[in-house]
């Protein structure tokens, strides 16, 4: 389980400027932000507000243009390509709007893959563990199906298992219920509620008040700067109404 005082992850003055515009474009603008391990921390704001370029920037998958980003005491802005992408195998998990799961394979072996590659002498324990993850999220009996062959909900839970088969330290979600209607977008959220339940720390990017309501913590992006924070502590299935309805009215607040 989580301990409540321990760091996951740490940005210290994080900026990301486009230099391909002109004038340049400043998408971050010195992000500082603690995410405690154990903790669902939520990312809001307008479009354009540099959401899913902080996510994609304290995860590693882009290179910021300044500053520093700490997971596992190791600045990650200092790692080779080589370094990061074995950081991001071993120590993180990426559910994405879209499931970007390969056409060629079943949905076990889509899951079983990253799990493979990261440590391919352990192939009994990671297929066992797949077989747990996939039985847990209710998608075992569609294992050997094809990806066209289940529903978008069925995907995403196909694409949060992948997320997990390493065991990571810390969840990206990147609009994960974007391309979902309503009845999947619940199942989902589920689904990840229940990881962040059994420890997991979880960053997510989201426009939906709804999922966003599941966090412990909401933070606001503005012109690429966080100007505003909510903590609405645990939800639960009894509060999830009153939630949503606080933090639409935190939301307007701040101009949503």
């Amino acid at each position: 389980m989580a301990h409540a005082n321990s760091l996951a992850l740490r940005s210290q003055d994080l900026t990301k400027t486009y230099a391909s515009t002109d004038p340049p474009t400043r998408v971050l603008d010195g992000i500082d932000l603690t995410v405690r391990e154990g903790e669902f921390l939520v990312v809001m704001g307008a479009s354009g507000s540099g959401k899913s370029t902080l996510l994609y920037s304290i995860s590693g998958m882009d290179r910021p243009s300044s500053g520093s980003v700490f997971l596992d005491g190791r600045d990650l802005t200092t790692l080779n390509d080589a370094e990061m992408s074995r950081t991001r195998l071993t120590r993180m998990g990426f559910v994405f709007q879209q499931a970007y799961l390969l056409a060629n394979l079943s949905i076990r072996d889509n899951i079983l893959l990253p799990a493979l590659k990261a440590a391919p002498d352990a192939r009994d324990e990671a297929v066992a563990r797949v077989q747990a993850l996939m039985e847990r999220f209710e998608i075992a009996h569609v294992a050997d199906h094809g990806i066209t062959q289940v529903s978008g909900g069925q995907l995403q839970r196909a694409s949060i298992c992948r997320a997990l088969a390493c065991e990571p330290a810390i969840l990206f979600a990147d609009e994960p219920t974007g391309a979902l209607n309503s009845s999947m977008s619940a199942e989902v959220m589920d689904a990840l509620t229940g990881v962040h339940r059994d420890g997991t720390t979880i960053v997510m990017v989201t426009h939906d008040p709804a999922c966003a309501a599941r966090g412990d913590r909401v933070v606001y992006l503005r012109d690429g700067r966080i100007v505003a924070e909510n903590t609405p502590g645990p939800w639960t299935r009894e509060n999830a109404d009153r939630r949503e309805d606080d933090l639409l009215a935190w939301l307007r607040n701040q101009g949503f």
